[in-house]
């Protein structure tokens, strides 16, 4: 819960964006085109305007109570950005009888610039009203890194052969960013720091080819043949970059215990003071040391440069994809399509400091219950959780490619049919059914190493040449899911009917339910241990509590979802006039089919019952909404 007064607001300091295009028609076959975008983002989520705020002693500090869940007096984090983008284009067409060739270019450049600020650097935590804690934080944080070329260069041709047509494409992506040199002044608690500048993260280069060929089987323009490829790299800004900017590699927040022996609520002690400090004898507080050297550099992580520099080591998707197109009847045409992606070059983080035999392995027992939903290995033994052993407190990653250690893969599959039908009086019916599924596999790389990027405090790494694999290092189980085959059935119709000019038209949609998974907390600490830990793991869990996943995910869902909406519209004509007036129904049939489901398992007892898969979210309740449109 916060508390008005401890709330941000978020506004703009402006944010604009500027175009500019030009066209220019050489000849009646050459085309010159060419654009410019700037884009300048400054928004603010800051402090609450009525309140003191800043690093002077004044200034309000946010109170966090853990007992009650309660943020007041300030917020803890206020964030203000400023970045900026730059963007061009240029392109040259050229169309004869059977080419329509085109050549060009696209650019992106700018800046990422981010700073986080706290009221005097630093946040209380209380229980119940009682001082605990005091997190110091290296405050302000400035994060900037600077995007050089996010470049393409690619050359295209659509060739027509009698009753085959060809379009062929090449094209060449240059990504470069790097962290700017750093001169940070000294702020509340971290002396003045200079960081020197880092080159080339990343520096990619990828030639991706694009072919793609239709057919005329019989040459009656009925019967239409298809077939592409293409390659395609993962969009990067300045990831990277971020991610092995010091500022962010440094240690930015540190605690310390907080004793208000003087009962003032004030902290009481010399902040700037890294050390234990017990003033009590002088009036003071008792506060402890902090727990992390504030400001100094904490680098977890090396990025190899197999994977931060040379050709083809971008995350890429590859895309194969087969169809046939027939008329039926001159009103009636049927599609098939096949689609196969195959993602790649995965990047993994092998912990250094923690290697597999720094773990142990040990089982949890699915509990059987009696009321509510219950799981399908109920009773049963579910092994392969992993556990750190005691002596093992640091980290550190080597992040270099995956297939070091092995061949991950994540490739879907899809099928879609589609039925499309033009009806009298300008009626059109069309509907079909997807079948698809993206199965991963981890299982040769999992054991030794996790897939992505190894992970910086208060950095977001991109999803691109990752896969989510739970409970993960150096756990084997659940490396691989194949989830099945489901069909998401879609179908529109819309008709003129012969009374009043109206029109009617509806949407149907069914398609799968969500995924299922089963969370389960066990404990096993030195005042109680469940009983399947203690005897596979031998000893109490490190933390003293886990979280165990007990169904494969990819396994369970839950119940369809089905939704109609409808409209219907009337044309009314006022000389050179129009207005269309329509009335939408969204989800007609009022179906309440959940979207998301509880996935906490929570074995229930004689005042308490399972939360598990209930919904957290449904669909949207019967909606009605009524438009017109005035046409002139």
């Amino acid at each position: 819960m916060t508390s008005p007064e401890a709330g941000v607001y978020f506004t703009h300091k402006p944010e604009y964006l500027l175009q500019g295009t030009w066209t220019n028609p050489m000849t009646s076959r050459l085309l010159m085109e060419a654009g410019f975008t700037f884009y300048n983002e400054t928004w603010i989520f800051g402090p609450e305007p009525y309140l003191t705020n800043g690093y002077g002693p004044d200034a309000a500090i946010s109170k966090n109570d853990t007992g009650n869940g309660i943020l007041y007096s300030a917020a803890n984090v206020f964030t203000t950005a400023a970045n900026h983008q730059y963007n061009m284009r240029w392109a040259t067409n050229y169309v004869t009888g059977s080419h329509a060739i085109k050549i060009g270019l696209t650019d992106m450049w700018g800046t990422r610039h981010y700073q986080y600020d706290t009221n005097q650097a630093y946040v209380e935590t209380y229980r119940l009203g009682i001082p605990q804690t005091i997190t110091e934080y290296a405050r302000p944080l400035i994060d900037t890194e600077h995007l050089k070329a996010a470049l393409a260069l690619y050359a295209q041709d659509r060739w027509t052969i009698n009753r085959m047509t060809l379009n062929l494409g090449l094209r060449f992506d240059y990504q470069n960013a790097y962290v700017p040199a750093q001169n940070l002044p000294a702020i509340p608690f971290v002396a003045a720091r200079n960081y020197a500048p880092i080159y080339d993260v990343p520096d990619w280069k990828d030639i991706s080819p694009r072919v793609g060929a239709t057919y005329d089987i019989f040459g009656n323009g009925r019967t239409v043949a298809r077939a592409n490829y293409g390659r395609y790299v993962a969009s990067e800004s300045t990831n990277m970059a971020t991610l092995n900017n010091p500022v962010n590699t440094s240690v930015n927040s540190a605690s310390r215990s907080w004793s208000d022996t003087n009962g003032n609520f004030l902290v009481d002690c010399n902040l700037q003071n890294p050390s234990a400090q017990n003033l009590t004898a002088q009036g003071g507080d008792n506060c402890g040391a902090l727990n992390n050297p504030l400001g100094s550099l904490n680098v977890a992580a090396n990025y190899d440069k197999s994977i931060t520099q040379g050709w083809g080591v971008r995350p890429n998707d590859q895309e194969v994809s087969l169809g046939i197109q027939h008329a039926i009847t001159p009103r009636v045409a049927a599609d098939f399509q096949f689609t196969h992606h195959s993602f790649g070059n995965f990047f993994a983080s092998q912990n250094t400091q923690r290697p597999p035999s720094a773990y142990s392995t040990y089982c949890v027992t699915a509990p059987v219950t009696t009321s509510g939903p219950s799981l399908p290995n109920a009773g049963q033994q579910v092994c392969g959780f992993a556990d750190i052993n005691p002596g093992y407190p640091n980290t550190f990653f080597q992040v270099q490619k995956a297939s070091n250690f092995g061949s991950p893969s994540d490739v879907y599959t899809g099928y879609d049919a589609n039925l499309n039908a033009r009806l009298p009086r300008g009626g059109v019916v069309s509907g079909g059914v997807s079948l698809g599924h993206e199965v991963t596999d981890g299982c040769s790389v999992i054991g030794q190493a996790s897939i992505g990027y190894a992970g910086v405090a208060g950095v977001l790494p991109s999803s691109a040449g990752t896969l989510a694999i739970a409970p993960g290092y150096p756990s084997t189980l659940y490396c691989r899911v194949q989830p099945p085959f489901q069909g998401d059935w879609k179908a529109f119709g819309s008709y003129p009917l012969p009374w009043y000019g109206l029109n009617v038209s509806a949407t149907f949609q069914n398609r799968p339910g969500p995924a299922i998974a089963a969370n389960y907390s066990v404990v096993c600490s030195t005042t109680f241990c469940d009983p399947t830990v203690a005897a596979t793991l031998g000893r109490t869990l490190s933390t003293g509590l886990a979280t165990a996943q007990l169904i494969a995910p990819g396994t369970l869902y839950g119940s369809r979802v089905t939704q109609v909406d409808a409209r219907v519209g009337k044309l009314f004509r006022f000389d050179r006039y129009r207005v269309e007036a329509t009335l939408d129904v969204f989800n007609l049939f009022n179906s309440s089919s959940a979207l998301s489901l509880n996935s906490t398992f929570t074995p229930p007892t004689a005042t308490t019952a399972n939360p598990w898969q209930t919904p957290t979210s449904i669909l949207q309740g019967r909606l009605f909404k009524v438009g017109a449109q005035f046409s002139f």
